[in-house]
């Protein structure tokens, strides 16, 4: 397992095949596989079939790796699985849209903005010049770290808020 991208805090890990099996597993079996601890719970395995739609997408669309699949953010110091980030598909034209979540008692420390900053930063290098992200209207927290990262507003609808942020070099 290779960090992809790192941060002062951070390391952001393609999930691959090998990931997914000890995760479908046990916790434990993660753990053992990798030294890492699985805190990322609620985005990281919230039901298996999602985790069985990502290796069956490895499998079928093996060009997305390990730009279009689903990271690990890992906390450098204590080797904790937080939550993940994820570009949801290669770029079209120029344009991808860009996923994340993170578990809870990890929220308001930045986290996400640091990881957020190092995947357009990766996006950027891979040909990705135009990144869309949505969110629900109720979370005021995803809307904030949005607008602090560069992504302007563009459409609201009863569902979601879409912003686009243009990721050319500044």
């Amino acid at each position: 397992m290779k960090a992809l991208l790192e941060t002062e805090r951070l390391l952001l890990v393609p999930i691959d095949a090998e990931i997914i099996d000890a995760l479908l597993e046990s916790d434990e079996s993660f753990s053992h596989a990798f030294g890492l601890i699985n805190d990322g719970e609620e985005y990281l395995n919230p039901f298996p079939g999602y985790l069985l739609k990502i290796r069956e997408r490895l499998l079928t669309c093996p060009q997305e790796y390990p730009l279009a699949v689903d990271q690990l953010i890992i906390l450098k110091k204590s080797g904790t699985v937080i939550g993940t980030i994820y570009f949801k598909n290669l770029p079209v034209n120029g344009t991808s849209e860009i996923g994340y979540g993170i578990n809870e008692p990890y929220r308001n420390r930045g986290y996400v903005s640091e990881a957020l900053q190092a995947m357009l930063r990766y996006g950027r290098e891979n040909g990705i010049s135009r990144v869309i992200a949505d969110t629900t209207p109720d979370n005021l927290a995803s809307q904030k770290v949005l607008k602090r990262n560069g992504f302007v507003l563009q459409e609201i609808t009863e569902e979601k808020l879409i912003f686009i942020r243009n990721n050319d070099p500044q």
